[in-house]
């Protein structure tokens, strides 16, 4: 499974741009590997036109039964090579025929369609991206006095870009997938095919070709089982979008419902009993080594420089009782650092070979919390107070610290209430708790 998370965070989106540059220069190698291919058909043709032609001057050359200069220097028998040589000069037609199908014509078809694809599901993406993030501007930048209707106008504007980005961000998932998913058999298919294609031409002169057939039935059985697999873990991959497409729904039509029930700024909502105890035994289970996410998603940080203007981060409150956010990054991950190279010996092409390339086949490259940088807010000697006084904008809260305050900005006030809900919990279980060792943990990182 290529998305662990669908989320919309920064992982995810370095994932998206890290797969699409892999897809670029497959497309680049496809075309590259067509010219070559397409060259070789050509070649075959020309040989069969040969086998034809040599054939018939064979036949004219060797006469018949009832020449008598033709039995004299074995005409008959040539009779039989004759047969021979225009019944391998049509597997030789075979051969160019399936070559152009299996391989040729896939080729071209992926290159021209499944990874010219990818370019227009990122445009799609980039437009249905610029609109959700105006639309979501508008609405996040109205005041606290905006008419009724206003505001729902604007919020019915944000959930039906919101939608369309999360269509297009899902298109560009299922293409990506498709690609990822595809060159794991279709290349594999398309040369083992030809191979074995070669294999029954070459069959009974070509001893290479034999001793290599267990080592192509092993490709192709392991083709096979990677389209079976693939297929799977693309159903799956469709079930938990379509379970992501709901989930969305049902917080959008929940946000709508009570957007009107924003907390005010007095002071802090009490806490359930049930979700302080989940949240407390939630954290314990930190102990005993496995770390949870409380709760993630996107809020607006308002900077502290004199300009105070407000930045979208991904902030993420975990069992440990860390809450730390992650800035964005714009580096390019690197390319390959090696290539196989194209001259081998013969007697590579064994197992040994396979084995090596099923190894560096099933451990891809890993996209996780380490490759982005993240800052730290340290908790335990922290308070949250709803609202924020210095800003009139809706859905603020702080946290306060004694060496920093963050003005901090959801984006419903559900969100608001549930951050607030989830933080303060964690406040009171490390406050109840007082473990130096986890109090040291939240140190490690220090905040710009």
């Amino acid at each position: 499974m290529h998305f662990t998370k669908l989320d919309d965070s920064p992982m995810f989106r370095k994932q998206l741009q890290s797969m699409e540059e892999s897809a670029e220069i497959l497309r680049e190698r496809s075309l590259k590997f067509y010219k070559g291919c397409r060259k070789y058909t050509e070649g075959l043709g020309e040989a069969y036109d040969g086998d034809i032609a040599f054939a018939s001057a064979l036949e004219t050359f060797g006469g018949g039964h009832n020449d008598p200069i033709s039995v004299a220097f074995g005409g008959p028998v040539m009779t039989k090579f004759t047969i021979a040589l225009r019944e391998i000069g049509t597997y030789k037609e075979v051969l160019r025929s399936q070559v152009e199908h299996i391989l040729n014509d896939r080729l071209l078809q992926f290159a021209n369609m499944d990874l010219h694809e990818v370019k227009e599901a990122r445009k799609r993406f980039d437009k249905a991206s610029l609109t959700y993030d105006q639309a979501r501007e508008k609405f996040l930048s109205l005041r606290k006095g905006t008419r009724s209707d206003v505001a729902a106008a604007l919020e019915q504007e944000l959930h039906t870009s919101r939608s369309m980005f999360e269509q297009a961000r899902f298109n560009l998932v299922t293409t990506l997938s498709n690609v990822e998913a595809k060159k794991r058999f279709e290349f594999l298919e398309a040369v083992s095919g030809t191979m074995d294609a070669h294999l029954r031409y070459f069959k009974q002169g070509y001893e290479l070709l034999h001793q290599m057939e267990p080592y192509i039935n092993q490709v192709l059985t392991y083709a096979k089982q990677s389209r079976e697999r693939s297929n799977y873990e693309q159903a799956a991959l469709d079930e938990k979008m379509q379970e992501f497409k709901r989930q969305v729904d049902r917080e959008s039509r929940f946000g709508s419902n009570g957007s009107n029930g924003s907390p005010n700024g007095d002071g802090i909502q009490a806490i359930g009993r049930s979700s302080h105890k989940m949240i407390d035994a939630v954290m314990q289970s930190a102990a005993r080594g496995k770390v949870q996410t409380i709760r993630q998603g996107y809020l607006s940080k308002r900077s502290s420089n004199l300009r105070g203007d407000w930045k979208r981060r991904f902030f993420v409150l975990d069992s440990r009782g860390m809450l730390y956010y992650y800035r964005k990054q714009c580096s390019k991950p690197s390319g390959a650092s090696s290539q196989l190279s194209g001259q081998r010996n013969s007697s590579e092409l064994g197992s040994g070979l396979l084995s090596r390339w099923l190894s560096s086949n099933n451990h891809g490259g890993v996209h996780d919390e380490k490759s982005v940088a993240r800052h730290t807010v340290n908790l335990l000697t922290s308070t949250i107070k709803v609202d924020a006084d210095q800003s009139d904008l809706r859905f603020c809260f702080r946290i306060i610290s004694p060496s920093k305050n963050y003005t901090l900005q959801a984006e419903s006030a559900l969100d608001q209430m549930d951050w607030i809900e989830k933080i303060t919990g964690v406040i009171a279980s490390l406050l109840s708790s007082q473990v130096p060792e986890r109090v040291s943990v939240i140190f490690i990182i220090p905040l710009h």
